[in-house]
């Protein structure tokens, strides 16, 4: 079906290296990562969908087995990289979530869509993450080294056993730097507002995102259809409650959808 070489940066498999195909999608569920994350944390994911969703994982540049390419530290040019390779897969109702960076693009992905007049995703799922009018986090990928390993530390994502091996620590670092240039982009080249559902979720214990902010999410689209849920956790909830998370995905999809979960 693909004819993209493997070697081609907009091969499927590079993008989509955990996505086990199925024959008859009813839904595709297209999942991004937080800063540092890769397609790693959504590996489980596939049996605690419902029948007929098949989980789409996205790996970004410079990480696991993409080590060796170029992260992208530019939101706009990320997206001009991903679109064309999602593009196939958008045949079918499909939906995004995103944790932390992975909000923001997906916000951003949602909105480029829209504007293009191109197929518009069932809904969006926004973790661990207020909308960019109210991005009042440190920019911290603007600091230098030293201060930026610190920073890191603060955030809990990114395991001990990294900043104890030096040479693992420079591997990792200018990927970490681009991530963090993302999920700070104050705003990309679309502001309109979307016109579809959003499940917000997050933690009242995540000291870098207030709830009062997951509520601002409303302001970000015409639908009436947008629900905040919390969980307990901190920042990284998705690490510990992974049950829970993949619940209201199954009963938001169940609801966009409009079959029984």
């Amino acid at each position: 079906m693909h004819s993209a070489s493997h070697s081609s940066p907009q091969a499927p498999d590079r993008w989509f290296p955990t996505r086990k195909p199925l024959t008859d999608p009813r839904v595709r569920l297209f999942c991004f990562p937080f800063a540092g994350g890769s397609v790693a944390i959504y590996n489980s994911w596939a049996q605690g969908l419902p029948a007929g969703v098949e989980l789409c994982p996205v790996q970004l540049p410079g990480r696991e087995r993409r080590l060796s390419e170029k992260p992208i530290d530019n939101l706009s040019t990320l997206l001009d990289a991903v679109l064309p390779a999602m593009a196939p897969l958008l045949d079918r109702p499909f939906a995004f979530f995103g944790y932390s960076m992975g909000a923001r693009i997906s916000l951003e992905l949602a909105r480029r869509l829209q504007a293009r007049n191109g197929p518009r995703p069932l809904g969006l799922f926004l973790g661990a993450a207020g909308p960019p009018a109210v991005n009042n986090r440190e920019p911290i990928h603007l600091l230098p080294e030293a201060q930026f390993i610190e920073a890191l530390r603060r955030y809990d994502g990114t395991p001990e056993e990294i900043f104890k091996h030096r040479e693992l620590l420079e591997l990792v670092l200018p990927m970490l730097r681009a991530d963090f240039a993302i999920a700070f982009t104050e705003n990309g080249t679309q502001t309109a507002k979307l016109s579809v559902p959003l499940s917000v979720i997050g933690s009242p214990e995540d000291k870098h995102v207030p709830t009062e902010n997951l509520e601002r999410w409303r302001d970000e689209t015409t639908s009436e259809d947008v629900r905040v849920r919390l969980f307990s956790g901190g920042h990284f909830f998705i690490k510990s409650q992974r049950d829970a998370i993949l619940a209201n995905i199954r009963e938001d999809l169940a609801r966009w959808t409009g079959t029984a979960a």
